[in-house]
């Protein structure tokens, strides 16, 4: 069993029909640097393009005919908050996303029994389906940051990078687009999932190869690649045997936020 395989899999579990029809709801909770919980529309600061700075971003594609079958879910958590804002600063109608912060943790599994919305609900903002298969990636930053030096040529994972030729073919709605961090890209692709290849793997592929290894190797030859680097990638056969999936409730907005995000 490969990563690759693994990823394939959480990627078809993941439906992203209802997102793509450009429904807010579908975009995704967060977790304020305040402790807020936030969700779909509200997500984004009034009047801006702007999600508030987070700690914890969270999304799931639940099965459109049936939702109470579930979906794919992914949980990316910011140690010391996230932020990220989208510009257009020429004024020629295309964006450019912006981000700083660090994207420590990648996690991706399945959504809970009890939760089967359009994102996830505040009391299993964090919470996977604990007999279903987990993939944790931990020091997700320190890979972001190599790809991004070394496969772009820029500073690291919130650098600008020109939205043209592989970087293109990574950023979903890419058209959309002058320049975005690797990050944002990252966050972006988890959520509408329609390019060929995710920005996420792009980032563990590449980073794996840079240590003899890659994404289709097993997950044995990875870790062995891995030691050292400050970054781990572990497969869990139930969620419930990995660390940072317990379920936990913040507190719930009390105001709704307009949302103006490119899609």
């Amino acid at each position: 069993m490969s990563l690759q395989t693994d990823v394939t899999t959480w990627r078809n579990n993941f439906d992203q029909t209802n997102i793509n029809t450009n429904n807010p709801a579908y975009l995704g909770s967060i977790k304020d640097t305040s402790g807020v919980y936030h969700t779909g529309a509200a997500s984004y600061q009034a009047g801006t393009n702007n999600p508030y700075p987070f700690t914890i971003y969270a999304g799931q594609g639940v099965n459109h005919t049936t939702p109470a079958a579930g979906g794919g879910k992914y949980v990316l958590t910011s140690t010391n908050g996230f932020n990220w804002t989208t510009t257009d600063s020429n004024g020629n109608g295309k964006y450019e996303f912006n981000t700083s912060g660090a994207l420590n943790t990648l996690t991706l599994g399945t959504t809970p029994a009890t939760d089967h919305g359009a994102a996830p609900a505040s009391s299993t903002l964090t919470s996977f389906l604990s007999s279903a298969p987990l993939i944790q990636v931990t020091g997700f930053n320190v890979a972001v940051d190599y790809v991004a030096q070394h496969e772009f040529g820029v500073a690291n994972g919130n650098s600008a990078i020109a939205v043209t030729g592989t970087f293109a073919s990574l950023l979903s709605n890419a058209a959309l687009f002058d320049s975005s961090s690797l990050n944002a890209a990252i966050i972006y692709d988890l959520t509408f999932d329609s390019t060929s290849t995710q920005a996420f793997e792009y980032v563990l592929d590449k980073y794996l190869e840079s240590k003899g290894s890659d994404i289709t190797d097993t997950y044995a030859h990875i870790q062995t690649a891995l030691a050292g680097s400050g970054v781990s990638i572990t497969y869990y056969a139930q969620a419930s045997s990995a660390s940072g999936v317990a379920t936990a409730a913040v507190a719930q907005a009390e105001t709704s936020h307009e949302l103006l995000h490119a899609a």
